[in-house]
């Protein structure tokens, strides 16, 4: 995209599959390959999904549902652990052959010096991992990472140790961790790929605090359009991505309602063009 077409096209939408897992129909974790929810997504008009590993367990049936329904993968979450190297290569492994273009992680929460250190030597290593796929790494954040460690918030820390490695930022854990998702954007700079949008009414305490209720965006207290204008000042980002942690009711009503809300104000481009 030329930077003239940057400039009056807002981003594009995608939606977290994370916030559709059933655990009644698929067991588990409740990550199973949803073709009836993915063509409710499609139809929609959402543009893409992000994927926790792959979606089914098939990489090859997994890509064949999305291409047919004309959802672009955006990036892929991965549940394994930072310090098992060769659960980390599974992954890679698979999410490559997806067809994903990044593997996303969440360091565990970090309270000292020597946890953040700890933490990025996993990190740079899960990178090599991935860019031996093809893949480029991101780190999504919750709210632990914007408390200070040393004078310093988590997230900078991570930031300057890891040069190699890219960011996505979750504008509503950044509001619970208390600092402003506009500021953190502007400051990560080009270093942010995507941003994960979501909405509450009331906001927990800390990263781990349950139970608590994410609601349509624009419902809520997190007014997303800073962030948005923050990100859409960056050439780097790539996708605003709606994502429900908890949700009462149809999460596929309230991904619906997120973008006709999103769309409406000229926040984020869907299926349409709006």
């Amino acid at each position: 995209m030329v930077e003239a077409e940057r400039l009056t096209v807002p981003l594009p939408l995608a939606v977290q599959l994370y916030s559709f897992r059933d655990p009644d129909r698929f067991g588990g974790a409740g990550m199973g390959l949803d073709v009836e929810t993915l063509s409710a997504i499609a139809a929609a008009g959402y543009l893409g999904v992000e994927t926790v590993d792959v979606p089914g367990g098939d990489a090859a049936a997994a890509r064949r549902v999305l291409d047919d329904l004309d959802l672009v993968i955006t990036s892929s979450h991965t549940w394994a652990a930072l310090g098992d190297r060769d659960a980390l290569k599974r992954a890679a492994a698979s999410i490559a052959e997806l067809g994903s273009p990044r593997m996303i992680v969440s360091p565990s929460r970090l309270t000292t010096r020597g946890a953040v250190d700890a933490a990025i030597d996993d990190i740079g290593a899960a990178a090599e991992i991935g860019r031996a796929h093809d893949l480029r790494l991101g780190i999504h954040n919750h709210s632990a990472e914007m408390a200070p460690v040393d004078g310093l918030a988590v997230i900078d820390r991570l930031a300057a140790g890891l040069a190699a490695v890219d960011f996505q930022v979750d504008i509503f854990w950044v509001t619970v961790g208390g600092a402003d998702p506009a500021e953190v954007i502007r400051r990560l700079g080009t270093r942010i790929v995507s941003l994960h949008v979501k909405d509450g009414i009331d906001l927990p305490s800390a990263a781990d605090a349950e139970p608590f209720v994410n609601v349509p965006i624009g419902r809520g207290v997190v007014d997303p359009a800073p962030a948005i204008a923050a990100a859409e000042a960056l050439p780097s980002v790539e996708w605003l991505i709606v994502e429900f942690d908890h949700v009462e009711g149809s999460a596929v009503d309230a991904a619906q309602e997120s973008l006709t809300n999103l769309t409406a104000r000229g926040l984020a481009r869907g299926r349409d063009g709006t």
